[in-house]
């Protein structure tokens, strides 16, 4: 799985990866920079991640939105990221438009603006994210653990900065921290993708070689001394759940111990996706601490992370404590489980199933030439580039000694570091549940997938797809990609939310969860075992329209992903135990939900667009009211009402078309369900009579969220791509559109504020969504509505629609990196009758659509004085 990659640097001291991926017509740059909150102090912490922020206000030559615009208008995707170690940005783009990306990033190593305007309105965008990961307990937690941890390696000072600092900081703090570090010779470019290395490099030298090499950089001098024993801190605010985490000092990614720790790491919870953002197998349920305290029954959920870093980190290991048990319960818990590994070496066994996760986890990641240039740039950063490969041999290399000495050595008890979290009262909270440490916890502005930009779009010269209906009249859709010896496997029942009662709430995602829990003839473990032994996964879980399925694996084990899945859907079991223990999660999970300000400003929202018998007026995960009284008979029954003539199943990746599709009629032939399949009807709703508002107030919390909402459209509609091509210039093209520029850029009140359509089988609402300092609710409430009137009175201009159009077209080949968003649009095809030639004519279709009509379409389901408003947040 190795592929070539090639080093060149230039004489200013850039360093400079190419790799040539020709799989789909895309590429991607990347450029790093060795700067993060390693590089900072008390006085100035946050300052990389606020020069990041800056770094989109635009240059001389490519002022404040060009550059969103430009990148939008081309096709392309982007973002930027802060962690402790580094801050990195990227262009994603059709191939022929690589040298777009190269230009910006060229042009912003040394000529951004930073204007004194752009850092005062930024100032308070910055102060409202941090004070949207404030209401996270989890947050405040985290932040103490790690300053109690470190006594003086500025890792103690995180990314986001101390708000005492973000308010004290000057223009001239951050320019002089971007002159000192924005430079070729700190500085890592890396280009994975359909290109030619030669004519590239060309490009590269021509743009980035007459740009100066930087001066000396600072030394960071803050060595952490070797701590003597153990330290605790107990935090306490609102918040339904306690929660544990235990932090250990770890060696960097240049230690001889890297390998042994991330194969303890995985030992403790699966295998890891190399990937920041995810897409690999679930590992984690045949792990130690899942078995010992979810199994076990004192944690709802429990995490272990290590992580590469420059300078000696942290290993972390957590847990969400269950109600009806104790901190201390759940804490020795942990110990015990630490300390057999630190007494008995790990079975081969077990070593080898961690290995063959690793290897897999790997073969996912590398689907996605993002991902390929992310782990070449992270580790060319840290180390070499050579090890985004080596790596593998390296946890390939590890023994059972090995695990078991780094275990006694890096979590020995007077190297521990505990922090506590426990609710001061009943109310208050947010999603607390520990989850590995992320990368960039505040991945900035633009996240492609929120656009309504037809996720299921496809490359024009991708391979035609198939579809097959068995005699029982499951749909198979299959598609060969031979790009990567990996499967996708994603099925639906035409079976969700909608079709439930009001007292049984919830009961559609309870019964898909617990479809894994065990069969005639397999137990939950035998389950776990069988698919992560091997590195893959299944899974299901509902909404509001239907009950999906599906899988993840190496070619190879696609049968065993399949026969799996025929099992759980057909003969499911609900034992007991398992049920109650889903039960216990579910419950928790509303507990959380129900203090979280997104969620409850949603739900306000909701509950005031539909009447309370319209089945939208539901959630789906149910409520505190239904979800508890749910039985297994209640489960077995609606999974009695799964049919093979209202299911469907793609299946993308290095297949045997006809040898697959012998496995799935072989599985899945002779199914036969019970009665007439299910159907859909979904009732339309008319505008709300007047504005309507609701307010609830979330103890604990330092910022507010609000839902501004009116009633959408089907996805079926005639006029969705107009509506569609309407919300993206509204709140997502660019840096979320214009409310965007206008409540983020132009007023500073808000981190984000963005727009979607959630258009499906039934109309769902067309939403606006904010996250703003309580004070600040009114103002961001009026410019968000001074959008939608501008919106309402002068529709689109022709060069908005126009990029609209180039950057849905654009985005084709970018949609389908990977197995898993081929299978999605194949899904989308059959559940929306868009036909196999979809793909073909999607450019035509987007490209068809008018001014006239979008317009027609805004004014159609928009309103000025209609529409309702949910905000939940502290009291203003």
């Amino acid at each position: 799985m190795t592929l070539a990659t090639n080093l060149h640097r230039l004489p200013n001291g850039l360093t400079v990866l190419t790799r040539e991926v020709h799989t789909a017509p895309i590429a991607t740059n990347w450029i790093w920079y060795k700067v993060g909150g390693r590089n900072e102090r008390v006085g100035i912490s946050g300052i990389s991640h606020w020069c990041e922020h800056m770094l989109f206000k635009g240059t001389p030559s490519m002022p404040k939105g060009a550059f969103d615009a430009t990148i939008a208008r081309n096709g392309g995707t982007f973002n930027g990221f802060t962690w402790i170690d580094y801050t990195a940005y990227y262009e994603t783009l059709p191939a022929d438009r690589l040298s777009l990306g190269l230009q910006i990033e060229a042009d912003r190593m040394v000529n951004s603006s930073f204007d004194p305007d752009e850092v005062a309105s930024e100032r308070t965008v910055i102060i409202s994210e941090r004070e949207g990961n404030e209401n996270s307990p989890s947050f405040w937690l985290d932040e103490e653990l790690r300053s109690t941890a470190f006594k003086v390696h500025p890792y103690r000072n995180g990314v986001i900065g101390w708000k005492s600092d973000l308010r004290a900081m000057t223009r001239e703090d951050l320019y002089t921290h971007y002159k000192t570090f924005y430079a070729p010779n700190n500085a890592v470019l890396v280009v994975v993708g359909a290109f030619n290395t030669d004519e590239v490099l060309k490009q590269i030298e021509a743009l980035y070689g007459p740009i100066p090499q930087g001066l000396p950089l600072p030394e960071v001098r803050g060595e952490e001394p070797e701590q003597q024993g153990e330290r605790r801190v107990h935090v306490s605010r609102p918040g339904p759940n306690s929660m544990i985490q235990i932090a250990f000092h770890a060696p960097p990614a240049t230690s001889p111990d890297w390998a042994a720790l991330t194969v303890l790491d995985a030992v403790l919870t699966g295998g890891k996706s190399p990937s920041f953002t995810g897409g690999g197998a679930q590992t984690n349920r045949s792990a130690r601490l899942y078995r010992a305290l979810v199994e076990g029954e004192l944690a709802t959920g429990a995490y272990s992370s290590f992580m590469a870093t420059l300078d000696p980190f942290l290993f972390e290991i957590g847990a969400t404590v269950r109600p009806d048990r104790t901190v201390e319960q759940v804490e020795q818990a942990l110990y015990t489980e630490i300390e057999k590994l630190q007494q008995t070496p790990i079975s081969e066994a077990e070593l080898q199933k961690i290995q063959r996760q690793v290897r897999a986890q790997q073969a996912y990641s590398l689907e996605r030439i993002s991902n390929q240039a992310m782990m070449l740039g992270m580790w060319q950063t840290l180390d070499s580039y050579e090890r985004a490969d080596s790596s593998l041999e390296e946890i390939a290399a590890v023994t059972a000694a090995d695990v078991q000495r780094v275990a006694q050595h890096y979590l020995a008890p007077q190297k521990r570091n505990i922090g506590v979290f426990t609710p001061s009262n009943s109310s208050g909270g947010g999603q607390i549940t520990p989850t590995a440490r992320t990368f960039h916890p505040a991945l900035s502005f633009y996240d492609a997938k929120a656009a309504e930009a037809e996720a299921t779009a496809a490359a024009n010269n991708a391979p035609q797809a198939t579809r097959h209906v068995l005699s029982n009249g499951i749909v198979v859709l299959l598609q060969r990609n031979p790009n990567s010896p990996t499967v996708s496997i994603q099925g639906e029942i035409a079976l969700g939310q909608i079709h439930e009662s009001s007292a049984l709430n919830g009961v559609a995602v309870f019964t898909a969860a617990a479809l894994t829990r065990g069969t005639t003839s397999r137990s939950f473990h035998d389950i776990t075992n069988l698919t992560e032994d091997r590195g893959c996964s299944i899974s299901a879980s509902a909404g509001r329209h239907s009950t999906s399925f599906g899988g993840k694996a190496l070619s190879d084990d696609a049968p065993l992903i399949l026969e799996l899945l025929a099992d759980v859907l057909r003969n499911p079991t609900f034992p007991e135990r398992e049920i109650e223990r889903l039960r216990t999660q579910f419950t928790t999970m509303l507990r959380q939900s129900e203090q979280d300000t997104r969620s409850q400003a949603s739900k306000a929202a909701r509950e005031q667009l539909y009447p309370s018998d319209h089945p939208y007026y539901f959630s789906p995960n149910g409520s505190l009211d239904t979800v508890p009284g749910i039985t297994t008979a209640d489960l077995a029954a609606f999974a009695k009402r799964y049919h093979p003539a209202a299911t469907t199943i793609a299946i993308v990746g290095d297949i045997d078309e006809t040898a697959i599709l012998a496995e799935v009629e072989r599985w899945f032939g002779d199914w036969q369900g019970q009665g007439e399949p299910p159907t859909t009807a979904v009732p339309s709703v008319d505008l709300p009579p007047s504005v309507l508002r609701r307010e609830i107030e979330v103890a604990g919390k330092t910022q507010s969220d609000l839902v501004w909402a009116v009633p959408g459209l089907a996805r079926t509609d005639p006029d969705f791509y107009a509506a569609m091509m309407a919300n993206l210039v509204l709140g997502q093209l660019g840096l979320m559109g214009r409310l965007g520029e206008n409540v983020r850029d132009k007023q500073g009140l808000a981190y984000y504020a963005t727009s979607r359509i959630d258009a499906d089988v039934g109309a769902g609402a067309w939403i606006i969504y904010a996250g703003i300092n309580a004070k600040n609710v009114d103002r961001a409430l009026s410019a968000i509505q001074e959008e939608v009137d501008r919106l309402l009175a002068e529709g689109i201009s022709e060069l908005e629609r126009s990029d609209s159009v180039a950057y849905l077209t654009g985005m084709l080949g970018i949609s389908l990196e990977a197995n898993s968003g081929i299978a999605n649009m194949l899904l989308n095809i059959e559940r929306y009758n868009l036909g196999l030639d979809y793909v073909q004519r999607y450019p035509e279709i987007i490209g068809s659509v008018t001014l006239e009509q979008i317009h027609a379409a805004a004014k159609r389901l928009l309103s000025s004085e209609r529409y309702v408003i949910g905000v939940a947040g502290p009291a203003a």
